[in-house]
């Protein structure tokens, strides 16, 4: 999309020339801004992708990244995890979609998880924790992989890279024992968005737990993804996604409609 039709698009919909200006040239300027979203405050730095997850997860109404026709009822909601969770764009999504659910959020950027803390810090029954989740407890290494529309952002994965760009240490926990720890023995919705690491999170789910979780969403990275998605559909789950051929990223969602099959493989390899 053109700049100048992004700038207008995002001022129609935020009212906010500011905001309008760091989505649609995020190279700009420094520093950070803030914008009033539902009556709450979302800080976002300038120079990042902070505008644009808010644009793409909240104020696009019902094209929102994570809107669809599946999403779970609200009365039947208790309980969401919302596994990269940036600066909490998506949470604010959740929240205002089901007020009274339980959301815990997981981020293991230092900088991203100190702007996901003040921007939902207005809303009830939420938990933020400077983590990952994965296969394993372990401590790895994040490396730094702006592009476009990922201004700011880190993965992983070195997807040519030339070596001297930003790293950082994070620390990544076992998905399916750390949920334990915090007393999660149902998910009604999952929300993956980890730059390709989405499959070590499965990985680390017990099977018992992935059995207990209703509806996963996310973005999906180009790691063997629909071996990841054929692994799911064994498992009980009816697959929907949005594949643009001219991108490797894509949302997908995955709705369990059936008990596993005893057949299934334990684990995604």
């Amino acid at each position: 999309m053109a700049a100048g039709k992004t700038w207008l698009k995002a001022l129609l919909r935020s009212r906010s020339p500011a905001f309008a200006s760091a989505l649609a040239y995020p190279r700009r300027k420094s520093g950070s801004g803030a914008i009033t979203v539902n009556g709450h405050s979302y800080s976002y730095r300038h120079g990042t992708s902070d505008a644009f997850v808010l644009y793409e997860c909240v104020l696009r109404g019902r094209k929102a990244a994570y809107f669809s026709k599946n999403l779970p009822p609200q009365n039947e909601v208790q309980t969401i995890v919302d596994v990269g969770a940036n600066v909490g764009a998506s949470g604010l999504f959740w929240k205002e979609r089901y007020p009274a659910a339980r959301l815990l959020c997981f981020e293991p950027v230092a900088a991203n998880f100190a702007l996901l803390s003040q921007n939902l810090a207005g809303y009830a029954s939420v938990e933020c924790y400077n983590e990952g989740l994965g296969s394993a407890d372990a401590q790895l290494e994040l490396i730094a992989s702006p592009g476009a529309g990922n201004e700011g952002g880190w993965s992983l994965y070195q997807r040519g890279q030339k070596g001297d760009e930003a790293r950082q240490r994070i620390i990544i926990r076992r998905s399916g024992a750390r949920l334990a720890e915090l007393g999660v023995r149902s998910i009604d919705i999952l929300k993956i968005d980890t730059e390709g690491h989405e499959r070590e999170i499965l990985r680390g789910l017990a099977p018992e737990l992935l059995e207990q979780t209703r509806y996963i969403t996310g973005e999906l990275h180009g790691e063997r993804d629909f071996e990841l998605l054929d692994w799911l559909e064994q498992r009980g789950y009816r697959i929907g996604c949005r594949k643009s051929p001219r991108n490797v990223l894509f949302n997908f969602e995955a709705l369990r409609t059936m008990p596993k099959a005893s057949s299934a493989p334990t684990s995604p390899q």
